[in-house]
């Protein structure tokens, strides 16, 4: 997946890709208010879905089952597994 960096240089390097493209006859001025809170909310997203695997690896490495991992993620044992189990094994093979 790449770090959050990665990405966002991923994003940036998109935009000024487009930018460059762009035929400046097609511009127009526009609002960008909507784009910018989408931004936004991706990356608390982002940092959100960080603290998550950090929350989920604690209760694993204090004993937790993913069934009630599961039930405080408000899915099934098999999806919380399924969604934080390899990030689990990747943070325990880096330390």
């Amino acid at each position: 997946m790449g770090s959050q960096e990665e990405r966002w240089a991923d994003k940036l390097a998109a935009l000024e890709k487009w930018a460059d493209e762009v035929d400046p006859a097609d511009l127009k001025l526009m609002d960008t208010t909507s784009l910018k809170e989408v931004g936004r909310l991706a990356h608390q997203r982002d940092e959100i879905e960080n603290e998550l695997v950090q929350a989920v690896t604690a209760a694993r490495d204090d004993s937790w089952s993913w069934a009630m991992i599961g039930l405080m993620l408000g899915v099934t044992r098999q999806a919380a597994q399924q969604r934080y189990g390899a990030h689990i094994a990747e943070l325990a093979q880096s330390q």
